[in-house]
């Protein structure tokens, strides 16, 4: 049996469980800056994409975010997210070239991003919701409240902070956008592309 008849197997069962939402892959873990876009990698998302699971992408600028349009293409059904907006260079206070590759992602409906993982890409020490803004800002301006989604990143959000300053902070930061982005952004986007249904 070959990797992917392996994969669609294994899918099979756990599609069964209305729990499993779908796969979240290290790929920044991965000696291979391009492993994402091998074919046979490729190949398995196809699969994925044929359950209609997600898939989060956890990747890191620069080496990762570039692809997401080129997977976007090719697999047009496969909904992604990017996680934690791909490590943006916060620290630095820059935007340059990841800006253009997340606006480049951006234009996929398919693609989607996650409001996670800022604290630890800015100053650990110091950062704060001025920090974080600029870059929430950008990505709500090419991807809409409709496709962007809190995420906590616990626990390595606790390396940079803990949680409640993660969740205090980015509420601050999104405290002018209108009540309808506000409740995408906190909750109602992400229901949505996991398919979860608020229980009454």
């Amino acid at each position: 049996m070959n990797i992917p008849e392996v994969a669609d197997k294994k899918l099979q069962a756990y599609a069964a469980n209305p729990y499993f939402k779908g796969v979240r892959h290290l790929i920044h873990e991965e000696k291979d800056p391009d492993w994402v876009i091998r074919d046979s990698v490729m190949e398995g998302l196809q699969i994925l994409s044929s359950f209609g699971l997600t898939f989060d992408i956890v990747g890191v600028f620069p080496n990762h975010l570039k692809h997401i349009p080129y997977l976007a293409e090719q697999i047009p059904d496969l909904r992604m997210v990017i996680d934690h907006f791909a490590k943006p260079p916060i620290k630095e206070k820059q935007m340059g070239a990841w800006a253009d590759q997340f606006a480049a992602a951006a234009q996929y409906p398919n693609v989607y991003a996650k409001v996670s993982g800022l604290n630890t890409a800015a100053d650990w020490h110091t950062w704060n919701s001025e920090d974080l803004r600029p870059y929430i800002d950008y990505a709500l301006t090419h991807f809409g409240a409709d496709r962007l989604m809190f995420g906590s990143d616990w626990p390595v959000a606790n390396l940079a902070g803990d949680f409640e300053k993660v969740w205090e902070q980015t509420n601050q930061a999104i405290a002018d956008y209108s009540e309808d982005e506000r409740a995408a952004i906190l909750g109602g986007t992400a229901a949505k592309f996991y398919g979860i249904q608020a229980e009454s």
